[in-house]
């Protein structure tokens, strides 16, 4: 999330989903990675995302997090840069290769992009207030071998490529270059190793996921055809059903429990079945058919279908991945857009639609 700015716009709904994601899924940091590579094409980091990238960018506090992480020390005096000293000891922002000197050396001050590489993540160390405000405009190729010497270790500790000859004024590109590559590795090093525990559990279990309530990413049906009410079939159910699934599929994917009634009491889906000769696979057959019929044949390798005992009733549950087609519901009323509005599903109208399909890049 801080690296891809991931919450600085739809803050509301997509910090919704992710929490919705977590807490209904058993795999749930697998199932977030998998959400965020849907939605952005992958969630490691690339030596290229480091280029021309300066401090207002968000890999630059996460190169700091790392740097602390791998127990970066000042230069200069070996303190670890994890813990705080005193005002004195306040951390700066260091350029390796000194600005003053790059501008001497062929690169432009009035040039936006070479303002871009002096500046760039790369090109910075953490060190103390006391330690950056001393240090005068060496090259790194005078002054880097010196720290080296003195705390050993502590260069690669910051990511610094150790050939000296890309400590060299001349050389600053090549040097860029290389240490993006190192903090990339690294970065991707220490975000796997956040994960400790292998996950084992395929799913979430339904009570827990019935405990949750309905949600942007949840839904509650009681069945698919029976009437509760009067206690028999009642075909024109089903559609309700569809437009929970055709909106997960246009929004961010959810999961949809049938046999379950909006104030989380399980009802079970006996009632569906009996109508079907107590088939469960008439009831999947049935349930195929009408999202072919209704949103069509590609729709179906979106969904993934199980049946779960729940205090000796059966619930249905269907798992719905986002879609990145539009998908419209055919009904009486014609072809719908649905899409979900917290925890309930809205019908769009056709301009809303069209805005709605345009904002999401879908189809594109």
């Amino acid at each position: 999330a801080l690296m891809w700015s991931r919450y600085t716009s739809q803050t509301d709904q997509r910090l919704e989903t992710d929490v919705t994601l977590v807490a209904r899924e058993a795999e749930p940091w697998s199932a977030l990675c998998t959400h965020i590579v849907d939605q952005r094409g992958r969630i490691d980091v690339e030596a290229g995302d480091f280029a021309g990238r300066g401090t207002p960018h968000p890999l630059y506090r996460a190169t700091f997090i790392l740097a602390k992480a791998h127990g970066a020390t000042d230069w200069f005096n070996g303190l670890p840069l994890s813990q705080t000293h005193g005002s004195a000891y306040g951390l700066h922002s260091h350029h390796i290769f000194p600005q003053s000197l790059l501008y001497k050396n062929g690169l432009d001050q009035q040039d936006y992009t070479h303002r871009q590489l002096v500046n760039e993540i790369a090109n910075r160390a953490y060190l103390t207030a006391e330690s950056n405000l001393g240090l005068s405009n060496q090259e790194p190729a005078e002054y880097l071998p010196d720290v080296e010497a003195k705390f050993p270790g502590t260069l690669a500790k910051q990511f610094i490529p150790m050939d000296p000859q890309l400590w060299r004024m001349d050389r600053y590109r090549d040097f860029l270059e290389a240490r993006r590559g190192l903090i990339a590795n690294k970065l991707n090093e220490f975000m796997q190793s956040l994960v400790v525990e292998p996950e084992t559990l395929r799913h979430k279990p339904v009570e827990e996921l019935i405990a949750l309530g309905e949600s942007f990413t949840l839904e509650f049906k009681s069945s698919l055809q029976f009437d509760m009410v009067h206690g028999k079939q009642n075909t024109a159910l089903r559609i309700s059903v569809l437009k929970t699934i055709a909106a997960f599929l246009n929004s961010e994917g959810g999961t949809l429990l049938i046999g379950v009634e909006d104030h989380r009491t399980v009802c079970g889906i006996e009632p569906d079945l009996h109508l079907l000769g107590n088939s469960r696979d008439k009831f999947e057959q049935l349930i195929s058919s009408l999202i072919v019929e209704h949103l069509g044949g590609g729709i179906v390798p979106y969904c993934r279908f199980r049946f779960e005992e729940v205090k000796g009733q059966t619930v249905y549950v269907v798992d719905v991945d986002p879609s990145a087609e539009p998908v419209f519901t055919g009904t009486e009323r014609g072809s719908l857009f649905h899409v979900r509005v917290g925890n309930t599903t809205r019908a769009l109208d056709m301009a809303e639609a069209l805005r709605y399909i345009e904002s999401r890049g879908m189809g594109a």
